[in-house]
């Protein structure tokens, strides 16, 4: 076993966080983007006339809107995770993005850099960038929901499709209990 995932003293342990923890992080995260997502959408919704004839107007505030909310989502993720390591709801969860480890090699860990998070956070958001083309937003939300629930399927380490893309993975910033096999 490589030492970044060893468990031995000094070998920066990076523990794999919690499904439930993530899940606690994910919606505290969506909760604030979605709430200045609304208010975007909301300015951008006020300032196009209704009516037979801004087809096209409402055509253009829809792209307008997914662009600045995809840009809002994943800058959010990628600029408090450049400054803290982690987005508000892993902070408040004790958890941080990673540059995940090689299995193989024992390479990576530590910090995640700013273009893997901005790759993990472009597949997540991609339904919010296409949402306004019919069904190639519904195909996006579809990779956007595989991303998520793939990382349920990942044991023990949790890592989505947006994580493999991204290079990283979510672990705990708890400490984590000494076992018998420490000593």
């Amino acid at each position: 076993m490589n030492d970044a995932l060893s468990g031995e003293p000094g070998a920066g342990v990076q523990v794999p966080a919690g499904m439930g923890m993530r899940v606690l992080a994910r919606v505290i995260d969506l909760v604030i983007v979605g709430a200045i997502g609304l208010v975007v959408s909301a300015a951008v919704s006020y300032e196009v006339p209704v009516g037979t004839e801004t087809a096209l107007k409402e055509f253009l505030a829809s792209l307008v809107t997914s662009l600045i909310l995809f840009v809002l989502y994943a800058g959010y993720e990628v600029a408090f995770t450049a400054v803290y390591g982690a987005t508000p709801g892993k902070l408040f969860c004790r958890l941080r993005i990673a540059a995940a480890v090689d299995e193989e090699t024992g390479s990576g860990g530590g910090p995640a850099d700013a273009l893997g998070v901005l790759k993990r956070s472009a597949v997540l958001y991609l339904s919010v960038l296409l949402n306004f083309v019919p069904i190639i937003g519904l195909l996006a939300l579809g990779v956007s929901i595989y991303a998520v629930t793939s990382a349920f399927l990942d044991q023990p380490r949790g890592r989505g499709l947006h994580d493999r893309i991204g290079g990283t993975e979510v672990v705990t910033t708890r400490e984590r209990p000494v076992s018998s096999d420490d000593i």
